[in-house]
């Protein structure tokens, strides 16, 4: 390592607080880096040069200075790091009075460049995960496949096993963590350090997961055994999540998962799947997941009517959105029709209306739009799809009375 000049002034700066005294330190050619006598920065240092080639302290008495050019009384010790010698500190004074302030001041600036290696390789590692993530949901190309390998063997991350997309929203974790010690940058850093802690702490989270903090957003790609099925793991995996958050805060906290994808090729798609859960999130339902029949039916229509099939379903959705009585009445009869599986008498119980009545408003839909949801399969395929055909066209009042 060597050590950056911006944090070697930090660390004398740091240790005179401490020492009351000057401290100096240099790089392994023997050059002051830093030092409280601003007139001796960049200048040669013959004391800490010795100090690198034997790898021992150099203490330098007032009658020794002479032998050593540029440099001062005092004790001079090599800098260790990952059993490399990466600099000197030096302390001024004679070296009878300051040995043990020495040590104590190599001490302090070793842990400081401890920790910072550290930071260093965890911000390292933190922009290898963000490249992951944003190179396998949200980027295309011939070479993606390719950058997406060398990062995630960069990372120790075993790409055979099969994987879903996981969205945590955790603003209510970050409101905590700033409430407690205020709005920074270094909070947000630290909340998020602590929430993925707690979560590998528990097993929910592992060495083969990726996560990533995108705007108070947890984004984690998980990995499951091979031989699990998918759909139960995702289903426990998603329990023991929730129980983990609801220690933390008594808020509810919105989580959608996507399916589990046996290749990195299917990882867009388990995303569009966990965004699709996450919006159906609720107080009621915290945690949806694409494996649950009705969300996933939902999804299916939703994709269906992104493409060519929404040109073709709005022509026969025309009527729905022109005429505002038959919108509201036959909408929500469709709706009442699909959620009892099309059963005409637990479809009349449900809208609190006589059977008859029922009967007159899908002869009506008939009528007006060809269609017979109740004595053809394709025909209610087609009722659902225009549910999501006309969203827009439904009244607030409407959109309460949802049931699908």
């Amino acid at each position: 390592m060597i050590i950056p000049e911006e944090l070697a002034t930090r660390i004398v700066t740091t240790a005179m607080s401490v020492v009351h005294r000057n401290v100096n330190i240099m790089n392994r050619d023997g050059m002051i880096i830093a030092t409280g006598h601003p007139h001796r920065y960049k200048t040669f240092h013959k004391g800490a040069k010795d100090a690198v080639e034997k790898a021992m302290t150099i203490e330098i008495y007032p009658a020794e200075v002479a032998l050593y050019p540029g440099a001062l009384q005092g004790v001079n010790l090599p800098i260790v790091l990952e059993d490399q010698i990466v600099g000197v500190v030096g302390v001024f004074g004679d070296p009878e009075e300051v040995r043990d302030t020495g040590r104590l001041v190599k001490m302090i600036t070793e842990l400081i460049l401890e920790r910072e290696l550290l930071h260093q390789e965890s911000r390292s590692k933190e922009r290898l995960r963000e490249q992951f993530i944003d190179l396998s949901l949200w980027q295309t190309g011939p070479d993606v496949p390719a950058k997406i390998k060398r990062i995630a063997k960069n990372l120790g991350i075993d790409m055979t096993l099969p994987r879903t997309v996981v969205i945590l929203g955790v603003s209510k974790w970050i409101e905590h963590s700033f409430s407690e010690y205020g709005e920074s940058e270094f909070v947000l850093e630290r909340a998020t350090e602590i929430i993925v802690k707690q979560l590998t702490d528990t097993g929910l989270l592992s060495e083969q997961d990726i996560t990533v903090m995108i705007n108070e957003t947890l984004f984690i790609i998980k990995a499951f055994s091979v031989a699990t099925d998918a759909r139960q793991s995702v289903q426990e995996w998603g329990e023991r999540l929730m129980n983990s958050v609801q220690q933390y805060t008594k808020e509810w906290t919105a989580c959608g998962v996507g399916a589990v994808v046996s290749s990195v090729a299917g990882y867009p798609a388990s995303y569009r799947h966990a965004e699709y859960c996450l919006k159906q999130c609720s107080a009621a339902q915290p945690f949806r997941n694409i494996y649950e029949r009705d969300l996933l039916v939902n999804f299916a229509m939703n994709e269906a009517m992104t493409s060519s099939v929404c040109l073709a379903a709005k022509q026969v959705a025309g009527s729905f959105c022109r005429d505002s009585s038959l919108k509201s009445e036959t909408k929500n009869t469709i709706q009442a029709l699909l959620a009892n599986d099309l059963d005409l008498n637990r479809t009349a119980d449900f809208l609190h209306i006589h059977r008859n009545t029922l009967i007159y408003r899908i002869r009506r839909l008939k009528d007006e739009t060809g269609l017979d949801p109740v004595h053809s399969l394709n025909d209610a395929i087609v009722c659902k799809m225009l549910l999501v055909a006309t969203g827009n066209c439904i009244s607030e009042t409407d959109k309460e009375r949802l049931i699908i």
